[in-house]
């Protein structure tokens, strides 16, 4: 009998492109990589909203096809991300009276208990216009009793309370990805916050217990997730990414494209990690040169990096959380994370212990899928399958040994 396991995809839409994760289970039940697709593409998204729906549907199109091609598999449906100002979360709590407080006397907690109690504090009003797209339970208390990771089912009490954390987002923008995204053909299973996962791409369970923030610099964007106990307590995005500093040293007179190429190849995060030559560079419209001097660029892209980390310190204040209780620091991931320099300056504007994050806890020998800028497709993939495990519908089955040939002839390739 040939073993059968998963096929699950996730269908990252950013501002500079598309990326396309394809995946299976393993015999062991772990993730592995069976494709991936990348379509570079712009203009399609403002301030994390979509607004071009043709631009984003062809990309989406083109990075699907590849991936498909790669592993020789065919989807049908995908976790896609979702990032922007308008992304949120609450958190909110409710005490229920145990048995329906039939008596004053302790009386033992059920799992419907459980289940109103937790209804009831995910029962929460959200803004105009907006849609819930996920719900964590924080955690449980009751006789005296707080922050249980677990439900206290068997054991008496008076009553029980809960906390939620509700992440929400407009609707309008969730339901205009979910268009695009079935308008090529594929089922959207669920809309997951960008900075949801990413984290689940880089974050191990301990690392979600005792604290840690997940910062994610994107090109137009940077989302943040602070983890505590095992679930996220405080979620936000803020309109600053790695496309500012792209435009600062394009203010200069150079192109968009020689830009983001000094950017990425020469500029440093900060200033004591500046190559000290100047170069000449194309001017825009390839009419001539300009001399660019390397600390300068540096200088411009450590204003931009000391701006978004102080926005990350007032977000990470606002969790409520107290930089004292993180006791894993911080975690950088995003196309930016690999600027050189960029863990000493955060460690510097944040004082947070700052480590950088790539994709964790998958099977792939490739290095383009072990790098920063893939985290939010993994983590769709990754956090997609726990939602299906919590899931009771039928579920998407391959032969493992057809595909296991198809995922080695993928290495092959990216090698």
């Amino acid at each position: 009998m040939i073993e059968k396991k998963q096929i699950i995809a996730g269908i990252d839409i950013g501002c500079s492109g598309v990326r396309c994760v394809i995946a299976i289970e393993d015999e062991n039940s772990e993730l592995e990589i069976a494709g991936v697709g990348i379509c570079p593409c712009s203009g399609h998204i403002r301030q994390g909203v979509l607004v071009n729906a043709a631009t984003a549907g062809d990309a989406v199109r083109r990075a699907v096809e590849e991936a498909e091609q790669i592993c020789g598999l065919e989807i049908e449906s995908a976790f896609v991300n979702i990032t922007g100002l308008h992304v949120r979360g609450i958190l909110a709590s409710a005490t229920l009276q145990v048995g329906e407080g039939r008596s004053e006397d302790p009386e033992e907690i059920t799992e419907d208990d459980i289940r109103r109690v937790e209804d009831s504090a995910g029962n929460i009003t959200l803004p105009s216009g907006c849609e819930v797209l996920e719900r964590t339970v924080r955690d449980y208390s009751f006789g005296g009793f707080s922050q249980l990771p677990d439900p206290p089912v068997g054991l008496k009490s008076v009553s029980v309370q809960a906390r939620v954390y509700t992440i929400y987002a407009d609707r309008i923008a969730a339901e205009n990805l979910r268009t695009v995204v079935q308008n090529v053909g594929i089922k959207v299973e669920a809309v997951i916050p960008s900075a949801v996962a990413s984290a689940t791409a880089v974050l191990n369970r301990d690392e979600k217990q005792v604290g840690t923030v997940v910062v994610d610099i994107g090109s137009a964007n940077t989302d943040l997730v602070v983890y505590y106990g095992g679930a996220p307590i405080h979620l936000s995005s803020f309109a600053m990414g790695g496309n500012k500093i792209t435009s600062d040293i394009q203010s200069l007179g150079i192109s968009w494209n020689d830009a983001e190429k000094l950017k990425i190849e020469k500029v440093a995060a900060a200033n004591q990690f500046a190559e000290k030559n100047t170069l000449s560079v194309r001017k825009v419209g390839a009419r001539g040169t300009v001399s660019v001097a390397l600390p300068v660029l540096t200088q411009i892209a450590a204003q931009r990096i000391e701006e978004i980390f102080n926005f990350t310190a007032e977000e990470i204040s606002a969790s409520g959380i107290g930089i004292a209780n993180l006791t894993g620091g911080m975690v950088i991931t995003g196309g930016a994370a690999r600027m050189t320099g960029i863990i000493d300056a955060a460690t510097s504007i944040t004082g947070q212990q700052v480590e950088p994050g790539t994709p964790r806890a998958v099977k792939s020998d490739s290095k383009l899928i072990n790098t920063p800028e893939m985290a939010t497709a993994i983590g769709l993939v990754k956090h997609g399958l726990e939602l299906r495990r919590v899931d009771t519908g039928v579920k998407d089955q391959v032969g493992y040994k057809d595909i296991a040939k198809r995922v080695s002839k993928f290495f092959n390739k990216l090698k």
